[in-house]
């Protein structure tokens, strides 16, 4: 459980401090696409990261690699976010005709880590598939629904 908590902070730290690095040498290259935060995203960004410090504690590390993107993602956001008045920039831009996508290096982190957090999961659970409850009313409109299916 302690490898995988410090395979969470190693990895978040890391991904922060190149976030902050690109955010840093593209500051001003796309203004117009800054987004602003707010105190509620800023708390319940903080309060994600702590959620997934408690994730990282199951039995896998993928779900700890996908907790340590996550986590470095939003640590990247709200740090540059908490230092620049509110604004996240978005140095990566890809234009499409008026508008376009405007995303940071912690965005790509954060995408990446829910894919990697929900293979992760899914591991977890079919290898404790036998921890499961084999009764409850999910199970029983789970066995309804696939033999309807079948029919």
């Amino acid at each position: 459980m302690r490898a995988r908590l410090q395979m969470l902070v190693l990895l978040a730290i890391l991904l922060a401090a190149i976030d902050l690095v690109v955010a840093l040498a593209t500051v001003h290259v796309h203004p117009e696409f800054g987004h602003h935060r707010s105190h509620t995203w800023i708390a319940l960004s903080a309060l994600d990261c702590v959620v997934m410090a408690i994730l990282a504690r199951l039995p896998s590390r993928a779900v700890a690699v996908g907790c340590g993107l996550l986590v470095g993602g939003q640590l990247g956001n709200l740090i540059w976010a908490v230092g620049h008045n509110g604004v996240v920039s978005n140095p990566l831009v890809i234009r499409a005709g008026e508008g376009g996508v405007a995303f940071t290096f912690a965005d790509v982190c954060e995408l990446i880590g829910v894919w990697v957090l929900m293979v992760g999961l899914i591991e977890v659970t079919f290898r404790h598939r036998h921890l499961l409850p084999q009764e409850s009313v999910a199970v029983r409109l789970a066995r309804r629904i696939s033999v309807a299916l079948r029919d």
